[in-house]
């Protein structure tokens, strides 16, 4: 478990409710979920220091990729009503064909993170048709 570190939130403390869960507990994130009954889930969490995901590649797939996986699950298990946001990354591109980037492009990731992503971003798109749930993804470019 990482240690508590709320600095940068310091200042909305006071307002916010925090549940662990863990992206490689399937029972934590149910639990959390059942817990806080959201209305929307937005998974933000990642490896996200690619070079890292070449020191730690099967760590990455478990939380990048399979965290995904986890969470829509306890979602599917817990809320299936919520609304679910995955956030991906212009890493799935890596080697990119055309410039810029649009929803045609195809996916040719280059890192393990990148990979990780690309997993991420499909098994919300699978969710989403086998299970008629809102889950949606957006794809993050830095500026």
């Amino acid at each position: 478990m990482s240690l508590s570190n709320y600095e940068r939130i310091a200042h909305l403390q006071d307002q916010i409710e925090f549940l662990h869960g863990d992206l490689l507990d399937q029972n934590s994130l149910i639990s959390a979920i059942r817990d806080s009954n959201p209305d929307e889930i937005y998974n933000l969490a990642a490896m996200s220091f690619v070079p890292t995901s070449w020191n730690q590649p099967v760590l990455t797939g478990e939380f990048t990729a399979l965290g995904v996986t986890r969470t829509l699950e306890a979602m599917r298990v817990a809320s299936p009503k919520a609304r679910y946001y995955q956030a991906s990354s212009s890493e799935m591109f890596g080697l990119v064909r055309e410039v810029p980037q649009n929803e045609e492009t195809p996916f040719h990731p280059r890192s393990p993170y990148g990979v990780a992503k690309v997993y991420g971003h499909w098994i919300t798109v699978n969710c989403r048709e086998s299970y008629n749930m809102y889950a949606c993804s957006g794809i993050c470019f830095r500026a």
